[in-house]
Order: C-alpha cells, then sequence, then structure tokens
C-alpha cells in the first residue's frame, strides 16, 4: 500500500515538474528578484548606477568608457564562444570587428531593451548581474521572435570603490 501511495504521489508530481520545464523552454522571464542586496543600500545603488553605464556605454558604442567598466583581466565569451581573457583583446574586437559589423541604431536598440532578471550580491565585493535584452544583432532562433534575446551574466568586482566586470558570459535563447 505505501508503495501504491508512493508511486501515486509521484505520478502527480511529475507532470507538475515538466510543466515548470516547459515554462523555461518557453522562455518566460522570471520576475525580477534581488539577492543579499538591501533596499536602499548604498551597495544596491552603486549596482544600479554601474548598470546605468553599462547601458549607456553599450549604446553609443563607447568602447573606451565600455572597457573602462571592465577589470584588466576580464574574462568574455559571447554567445559564438568568442573568448577574451583581457579588457585590451576585447577592446580590439569591439571596436575593430562587432561595432563596425552592424549600425549603431543596433547597439542603441540592445541597450533600450536591456532589463535585469536579478542582481545578486556576493559579500560586499563581488555581485552578478543577470540581464536580457531583444535586439537584432543577427537573426532570432525563435520562429516566432522577430528580435534576438540575449542573456548576459556579469560578474562584478569592486576595485578601488567602483564596480567592474571580472566575467562576462553571454547566450542566446535557443529552440
Amino acid at each position: 500500500m505505501r508503495n501504491t501511495l508512493s508511486l501515486i504521489a509521484l505520478a502527480i508530481a511529475l507532470p507538475l515538474l515538466a510543466t515548470d520545464a516547459q515554462a523555461q523552454e518557453r522562455r518566460e522571464i522570471p520576475a525580477y528578484r534581488e539577492i543579499g542586496i538591501e533596499a536602499g543600500s548604498d551597495q544596491r545603488q552603486a549596482l544600479l548606477d554601474f548598470l546605468r553605464s553599462y547601458r549607456d556605454a553599450w549604446s553609443e558604442e563607447d568602447t573606451d568608457a565600455f572597457i573602462a567598466l571592465h577589470t584588466d583581466d576580464s574574462e568574455w565569451i559571447n554567445a559564438y564562444a568568442r573568448m577574451f581573457t583581457d579588457a585590451s583583446s576585447l577592446a580590439e574586437f569591439l571596436e575593430t570587428r562587432l561595432f563596425p559589423a552592424f549600425g549603431p541604431g543596433v547597439s542603441r536598440t540592445e541597450a533600450e531593451n536591456m532589463a535585469m532578471i536579478s542582481m545578486r550580491a556576493l559579500g560586499e565585493d563581488a555581485a552578478v548581474l543577470h540581464l536580457y535584452t531583444d535586439g537584432n544583432r543577427g537573426p532570432s532562433a525563435v520562429a516566432s521572435r522577430e528580435l534576438r534575446r540575449t542573456h548576459f551574466h556579469l560578474v562584478l568586482v569592486r576595485q578601488s570603490g567602483h564596480w567592474k566586470v571580472a566575467h562576462t558570459a553571454i547566450m542566446d535563447a535557443r529552440d
């Protein structure tokens, strides 16, 4: 009898678990959340100020301002597995390959559409920002979407009182 009840409970639970997995596969964005960050804190405001600077530099394709937001040994991997292990090689890629390959409106659209999924403090000197944007830097892999959805995971460290990106992982939402 106990095994039968366990099997019934499992049979009920499995479809519920599948529903959550299917929702994730449909690229539903969860509600925004902050973890380990006090409302109204200086840390929260500094992270939001950092994000504003990040968006502005990307929108304007201002390579110098964008790279100034990164550590010298920043690691960066994009959705096509291009990897950079320092800020100077990333700057060269942005300036000579990525930005010139698209009209300036592309970066501006991406910056305007950037939205936070989560902001997580890892103590006082490290944080993770999870963002996404919808932009037209290449076609969407999802047939029903006109714009391509891209996620950014930014690992930040505080250096000399300023937040800097130590690691960036960029990925597309794909079928």
